[in-house]
């Protein structure tokens, strides 16, 4: 269509719904109002249009934006341009032939058509237009007077952007592409094509963006939530720091499709959730994250685990314990324990800003991938409360199985009691006594070699009836390297009497994370480190009552042995306490905890 001012032709524009048009902002420079006319549909005469929205052009040349958005006094009935996929014009190995529709000098009336090719498929020049030629001989060659018309495919009429500018000293035009026009202006997105999102998807997240633009700044600058977004799954973020925070949900929405059962949008919008300050918007971008990624997961195979109808164990019963044994037993027989474990990850590692500060995260392994929850740099008084928080809503990305949480924690930290952890003492249960919660030793988590050598054993121990215990009592003369070589031919849990207090302790519990020991139990409340031991201690009597728990029943569902014990132990009332009210179970196994790598290479270019 044609776009006047005053009787004199400013440039073309093209109607994308039945009140509104796009064209350039230069085209409308320096107006409020203008004239449009349809010359393929007279009987509509002159029509009235406001400038509703301007690009952030800034009047030169090489300035990005240049698009505005006119609103029609009156809707039309002529149809609207459909637009083609971001990536059309790319993905041919020809560049198709545009059609564009202007109104050069002496066709200022009824217009003229030109055709067009882009130069160099996939490249922007600055991050905002495609070099375009004239196709000699074909048409009117363009000029001035085709800024603000649509470029078209030829072969189908779908238009993969508009162009901006002619200079016919070269004979090069530029043509900004539909997905450059929608990161200028968000309600374009509705009618640009994006791969794996669609139009209602992309409406409700780019009003969740205006209202999260509308409560003022984010705490953290775009480009390090796309960064921490992308970054993990091996995409590259934009070349050019995004203005706001559209233009970064943009890019992903049109540059990283969902491919492979990874979700990158979803992946930022949890992470824009995490830095909103209102609570309903928080919990509307974590909604629209879960639903988004529920409609792209691909199932991946299960790593190879033990079959959950074959026969566990077939010791007798013990006299002395058997009723507790029995129930045990019975526990991991029933039909909750044929349910595979839907394992939710704490992560917590020094932060490197203070001594006070550590990161973590919370993610869920869902279909074997991970679906992060939360992350958040926080003080260690605040660590509790953020964790709890994050664990409820780490439940609502569970789909199916038995709830399991894993703390991955720095090795000096592994006799923190979490499994006691409440947000409120004495009002509601601690977390170990609501779920099976278990330890990870987070340093070893990185080292390729354990990870290996902790695989191996898993496949030994799945064939195992029951899980013996390797005592490592207070009176050990023991080496830590002399340990770590025994216990590598270890095939079972492996029991300290002491806590990992004092520094033979720690250097002991060292060793057998080395070995590496996939199961460690301990009473934090053991014998005291350091002082002589006679063997008739605190300490010895644990290991005597954990190992007769544990020894008819399968190294798999160890967790959940030591969750009955915990709320065992929880409802104790004797005088004194439950032999298991300190328990601490490090429990690896990595199939269950897989570290999932980021793409190979980037889709990105």
């Amino acid at each position: 269509m044609r776009v006047e001012h005053a009787g004199e032709v400013l440039g073309a524009g093209f109607l994308v719904s039945a009140d509104t048009v796009l064209t350039c902002a230069h085209v409308v420079q320096g107006v409020e109002h203008v004239t449009l006319r349809f010359p393929g549909a007279q009987g509509l005469g002159e029509l009235t249009a406001r400038v509703a929205v301007r690009g952030p052009w800034g009047g030169r040349p090489t300035d990005t934006g240049d698009v505005a958005v006119l609103a029609l006094d009156r809707p039309v009935t002529v149809k609207p341009v459909a637009f083609a996929e971001p990536d059309g014009p790319r993905e041919v190995h020809e560049p198709p032939r545009l059609v564009a529709y202007g109104f050069p000098d002496g066709y200022g009336w009824e217009g003229a058509q030109t055709e067009l090719r882009v130069t160099a498929a996939g490249q922007l020049i600055h991050d905002e237009w495609n070099q375009a030629e004239y196709w000699s001989g074909q048409g009117q060659e363009p000029s001035y007077g085709f800024s603000g018309s649509a470029a078209m495919r030829a072969a189908d009429g779908t238009v993969v952007g508009m162009v901006a500018s002619y200079d016919p000293a070269v004979r090069n035009a530029r043509i900004i592409p539909a997905r450059v026009l929608a990161r200028h202006v968000p309600a374009l997105a509705d009618l640009v094509p994006t791969p794996g999102c669609s139009a209602g998807e992309k409406r409700r997240l780019r009003e969740l963006v205006e209202l999260a633009e509308r409560s003022g700044p984010l705490p953290v600058p775009v480009e390090r939530l796309l960064l921490a977004a992308a970054g993990r799954l091996g995409l590259v973020p934009p070349v050019i720091t995004p203005a706001g925070l559209w233009q970064g949900v943009w890019h992903l929405l049109t540059e990283s499709p969902p491919t492979a059962g990874r979700v990158p949008l979803a992946e930022l919008a949890v992470r824009i959730a995490d830095v909103v300050t209102d609570e309903e918007l928080r919990r509307a971008f974590r909604s629209w994250a879960r639903e988004h990624r529920a409609r792209h997961e691909v199932p991946r195979p299960s790593p190879a685990l033990p079959c959950e109808d074959e026969p566990r164990h077939e010791a007798a019963p013990d006299a002395s314990h058997g009723g507790a044994r029995d129930r045990d037993s019975a526990a991991v027989d029933g039909p909750d324990a044929r349910l595979p474990w839907a394992p939710i990850l704490v992560e917590v590692r020094r932060s490197g800003a203070d001594g006070s500060t550590v990161i973590a995260e919370v993610s869920v392994y869902r279909g074997g991938g991970r679906v992060l929850v939360s992350e958040r740099r926080v003080t260690a008084g605040r660590l509790r409360g953020w964790v709890l928080d994050r664990i409820d809503e780490a439940y609502e990305e569970i789909t199916d199985g038995r709830p399991l949480i894993a703390f991955a924690l720095p090795r000096s930290w592994l006799n923190k009691d979490v499994d006691q952890w409440t947000r409120r003492r004495g009002k509601e249960p601690p977390l170990g006594c609501s779920s099976p919660v278990v330890v990870l030793d987070h340093d070893r988590r990185s080292k390729g070699r354990q990870q290996f050598a902790l695989k191996r054993v898993w496949e030994e121990l799945d064939l195992q009836h029951g899980s013996p215990l390797h005592r490592v009592a207070c009176s050990t003369s023991q080496g830590a390297a002399q340990l770590s070589v025994l216990l590598q031919d270890v095939r079972g849990a492996v029991g300290f009497s002491r806590p990992p207090t004092a520094s033979r302790e720690r250097t002991l519990y060292g060793a057998a994370l080395d070995a590496p020991a996939p199961i460690v139990l301990w009473p934090r409340n053991g014998c005291p480190p350091g002082g002589p031991c006679t063997g008739g201690c605190a300490g010895s009597g644990f290991l005597d009552r954990i190992a007769e728990r544990i020894s008819r029943l399968p190294p798999g569902e160890l967790p959940e042995v030591v969750f009955r014990l915990r709320k065992e132990a929880f409802l104790h009332e004797g005088p004194e306490p439950h032999w298991a009210a300190q328990l601490s179970l490090v429990w690896e196994d990595p199939r269950r905890f897989p570290d999932v790598r980021p793409l190979s290479h980037s889709p990105v270019g």
